[in-house]
């Protein structure tokens, strides 16, 4: 029984620690148009880079001096001088670095449609270029209203990107098709302990945004590429 009360106090508290996803965009809804049976279509790939930010830990140690205080058999407090007490530290270095995961995502969907990739001389380029990210004053006001309408317990957060593709041959460079995008995301959560719960949101982090919508732009812009070039 003691057990069994222990299992449900820990899961109430990792529930009221958590924080739930009010709302979040959809993932736009594209398919890839297969290249053409019996023809063999080669694409190069440009663009498609986005800086990314990562933390690196760095462990040391700390010693500080404090203070000791104690009471004597009498009750009556003593100094009892100061003493050195060593304590461990984490600090995160942060590392801006360019990603290769959209070139490589837009590569397994061109690979998986039956286009050819990767060759010294190809047919077409394909190359997808990124924007952003861009903030509009509506997003920082509606941020606000459920910051402070829900006393803190709640957080909003919003990323825009646009991107541009152009498909050009490879052999002339002349450009064939391009088409401009702009993709959004927005994501909404709540949690019972203010300000704390909305900070362990995964949603409305930065990093995670930014990746939703390069991925969903590159996938957009694969969509259109695949068509165009399957009927080339």
């Amino acid at each position: 029984m003691r057990r069994l009360d222990k299992m449900a106090a820990t899961a109430l508290a990792a529930l009221l620690a958590g924080c739930f996803t009010v709302h979040r965009s959809d993932f736009p809804d594209v398919a890839m148009t297969r290249a053409p049976e019996g023809r063999e279509v080669s694409v190069k790939l440009a663009g498609f880079e986005a800086t990314v930010v990562s933390y690196l830990p760095v462990y040391g140690y700390e010693t500080v001096w404090q203070e000791r205080v104690y009471r004597d058999r009498h009750g009556r407090l003593r100094d009892g001088g100061v003493h050195p007490e060593t304590y461990s530290t984490t600090s995160y270095i942060p590392q801006t670095h360019v990603t290769t995961a959209f070139i490589e995502r837009a590569q397994d969907k061109l690979e998986d449609a039956g286009f050819v990739v990767g060759l010294a001389e190809s047919d077409y380029l394909v190359d997808v270029r990124f924007t952003g990210p861009m903030r509009g004053e509506d997003d920082t006001l509606v941020q606000c209203l459920w910051l402070f309408c829900s006393l803190l317990s709640a957080d909003y957060g919003t990323e825009t990107w646009s991107a541009r593709l152009r498909i050009s041959d490879a052999k002339t460079g002349r450009v064939l098709m391009h088409r401009d995008y702009t993709q959004k995301y927005a994501a909404a959560v709540w949690g019972p302990i203010p300000i704390f719960s909305p900070a362990a949101a995964t949603a409305t982090d930065s990093g995670v945004m930014q990746d939703w919508v390069l991925a969903a732009l590159t996938d957009r812009a694969l969509a259109d590429a695949t068509q165009f070039l399957s009927g080339r």
